[in-house]
């Protein structure tokens, strides 16, 4: 696992070519501008993507592309992207996906043309798929790190939730994540614990229940850092990344089930995260994590898309 400064993350804000006329018409610029609410804690470059306004028929075929692809359904989710590229050829966030599941099907030759016409349409746009894709190509194959050299305050410990019990007890797996997490921080007594997951039950929130069941196992309330909104693995990723960093860590050693993990440290990347290494019990221990092939990266290229902020629908 590599560690380092982590690139900056790269979120997309897409708006009709009518609203960047607007903007420029307004302010004399097509650049969105932050949210003043988030801008003592959002340290993302905030990339704009200028598309054109897609008609009814359009949307349809999008939400159409989108929903075969998320399934891995590629001949429809393609044959409806070719469809909109032909209507609306200066849609960016269409060669966009064109380009990401070019790549999780393994189609290099679709991919470089696709990257191609992504770069004539939005150089930030393609930048930001180019980076990601490499993020999710290293994540897929690289050896993890589970002995990796902490950093003390710098480096946070971050232990992803999962879904309660509907009486708000946790399930053995999440207890497993939270056993990884406290041998990490036995070896590293310096290093913060983020704990994150929403998805209240009986009134208990996933990042509740895991602070809880710490401190229940002597580790200090002052070291952990709850966030307790996020309601998926993407949501995870972008969320605690925001929190480490507010606390001052530079580097997250992540504490997730083994299977879960490629997918983990690939969104924690893309969303600006540096991850070094991940947790388990003792790193004489190690699971078996054999590399994911190309096609194998699909929940990985959905999280990309997530996070880089491709709509979902029109």
């Amino acid at each position: 696992m590599r560690s380092g400064r982590a690139q900056p993350t790269i979120r997309v804000a897409v708006v009709t070519c009518a609203a960047a006329l607007a903007l420029v018409a307004g302010m004399g610029a097509a650049m969105a501008q932050p949210d003043p609410s988030t801008a003592k804690t959002d340290t993302s470059t905030q990339v704009t993507a200028v598309t054109d306004a897609p008609r009814s028929a359009d949307a349809q075929q999008y939400n159409d592309a989108q929903n075969a692809l998320v399934k891995g359904r590629y001949d429809a989710g393609f044959a409806a992207l070719d469809a909109v590229e032909a209507a609306a050829p200066n849609d960016a966030n269409v060669a966009a996906l064109q380009t990401f599941y070019a790549n999780a099907t393994a189609d290099a030759d679709a991919r470089a043309q696709h990257s191609a016409r992504l770069r004539t349409l939005s150089p930030m746009l393609a930048d930001a798929v180019d980076r990601a894709i490499a993020v999710i190509d290293r994540a897929a194959t690289e050896t993890i790190d589970f002995a990796p050299a902490t950093d003390g305050p710098r480096t946070a410990i971050v232990v992803l939730g999962l879904g309660l019990n509907s009486d708000g007890s946790m399930a053995p797996e999440l207890v497993e994540r939270l056993h990884f997490a406290v041998a990490v921080a036995e070896r590293s007594p310096e290093s913060p614990i983020v704990v994150t997951g929403g998805n209240p039950q009986s009134g208990i929130t996933e990042a509740e229940a895991m602070k809880k069941w710490l401190i229940d196992n002597d580790i200090a309330a002052d070291r952990i850092h709850t966030e307790a909104t996020a309601n998926s693995t993407v949501q995870n990723a972008q969320r605690a990344t925001s929190l480490a960093a507010e606390i001052g860590a530079v580097n997250l050693v992540l504490a997730t089930t083994p299977s879960h993990l490629r997918r983990a440290i690939s969104d924690f990347e893309i969303a600006g995260a540096d991850v070094i290494g991940a947790a388990t019990a003792t790193p004489d221990d190690l699971p078996d994590l054999p590399a994911l092939v190309p096609t194998a990266r699909l929940g990985m290229t959905v999280d990309a898309t997530k996070i880089l902020g491709i709509p979902r629908t029109y």
